[in-house]
């Protein structure tokens, strides 16, 4: 995945995808920090800037960077000429010049909003550009291919940050299964702050609060206990634990997981059921990946959601399946590649070598959630599973 600096050395790697993809050029536009493309190479807490500014990468020519005459200085080394202005009409005559009519550009924006993470750009200069002549089409693929990719010692950072994560998870079930033996109190809350402690030991570090969820609570896939409200765990109670970090490294990218445990040594058969249904699709979801890729086919992110979801669906549990199957990773847990999702949006864009996301069907019942994470990146020959998928609940003895 690019850093600012990475993502400005790919310059002519990107004028080569805008003339295969017949694109006049990728116009980057932001307002005090709203484009999240724009702040890898202009980070507004570094960089005072209070205008909008575009900048400009055509396919062939010249890389153009147009601000306001007030911050000439105010702007990091970027490639490219330097074009300012002052008033309203200035900025339109700089964009007729910078931008011919019937040309066609991509921006951060979806059509439909159909992928809203890789629309930042408002609806009021998108009327204004195709007021001026010109075309605009959806950047999404260009960020995925530009900024979403991860780099060799990236994958690496990825393996490292999940041995941590199931080293916590085996390690916070043993420890909720010592206090249930013991006959001794405990809770949700506790076993959150020892995960965090585990994070912690492991030289990780994670951008908020594991999920730790009993019963009833893991049927809310965002649940997750604070210090004033958290729920005991108890013996036949069924326990998700959905914990995610990674290394303390610039650069390093997350792993995230989600385990199933039951608090006794047989679990229901309802329990166990659903289990089986959620793995069973978790798995489906990779099988469709990977047939693609033995036929040298890439396969949308849409496309996978769709069948994972027919097969909960089929099963009988389609109305409790009520989130995406999977979000893009990188250095931000949920970043801007592509989404496994036909469900709350629509990506349309396909897994390609170097992206990575979580595979993670659930069916959220009143009396029980269950869910099964699982991370995968696409290599070159197909993709890769670096944590361990749960094919068995884990069963604590008492």
């Amino acid at each position: 995945m690019s850093t600012s600096s990475g993502f400005l050395n790919s310059l002519p790697q990107i004028q080569q995808f805008l003339q295969r993809e017949k694109l006049a050029g990728w116009l980057i536009y932001d307002f005090r920090g709203l484009n999240a493309v724009a702040r890898e190479f202009v980070p507004p807490e570094k960089h005072h800037v209070t205008r909008r500014w575009f900048y400009f990468i055509p396919a062939q020519g010249e890389i153009t960077l147009l601000a306001h005459k007030i911050e000439q200085t105010n702007f990091p080394p970027i490639p490219g000429r330097k074009l300012f202005y002052a008033g309203l009409q200035e900025l339109h005559e700089h964009l007729r010049a910078l931008l011919p009519r019937d040309i066609t550009v991509a921006m951060e924006y979806s059509p439909q909003n159909d992928v809203p993470t890789v629309s930042f750009v408002d609806a009021g200069t998108l009327e204004l550009l195709r007021s001026l002549g010109v075309n605009v089409v959806t950047s999404a693929q260009l960020i995925q291919e530009f900024q979403a990719r991860w780099s060799v010692e990236q994958l690496q950072t990825h393996i490292a940050a999940a041995k941590v994560l199931h080293e916590a998870q085996t390690e916070a079930f043993r420890f909720i299964e010592k206090r249930l033996q013991a006959q001794k109190p405990v809770n949700e809350f506790e076993v959150q702050s020892f995960i965090l402690d585990k994070i912690e030991a492991g030289e990780c570090m994670t951008d908020a609060a594991p999920i730790v969820a009993v019963n009833a609570n893991a049927s809310n896939p965002h649940y997750a206990p604070t210090a004033q409200a958290y729920s005991p765990i108890k013996k036949g109670d069924v326990i998700l634990l959905d914990l995610w970090a990674k290394k303390k490294t610039p650069g390093a990218v997350f792993a995230d997981i989600t385990w199933m445990g039951y608090a006794g040594t047989k679990a229901p058969s309802r329990v166990q059921e659903v289990f089986d249904i959620v793995t069973g699709a978790r798995d489906t979801g990779v099988r469709v990946i990977q047939e693609h890729a033995k036929a040298g086919q890439l396969v949308q992110g849409f496309r996978v959601d769709e069948a994972v979801r027919r097969y909960i669906t089929d099963a009988g549990f389609g109305k409790y399946f009520f989130h995406r199957t999977g979000h893009s990773l990188g250095m931000l847990t949920h970043d801007r590649g592509v989404n496994i999702d036909s469900y709350e949006t629509r990506d349309t864009r396909t897994i390609t070598p170097g992206v990575a996301f979580s595979i993670e069907p659930g069916i959220y019942l009143e009396e029980f959630g269950t869910r099964s994470e699982i991370n995968v990146y696409m290599g070159e020959h197909g993709p890769e599973i670096h944590t361990k998928p749960q094919t068995e609940i884990t069963k604590l003895a008492v």
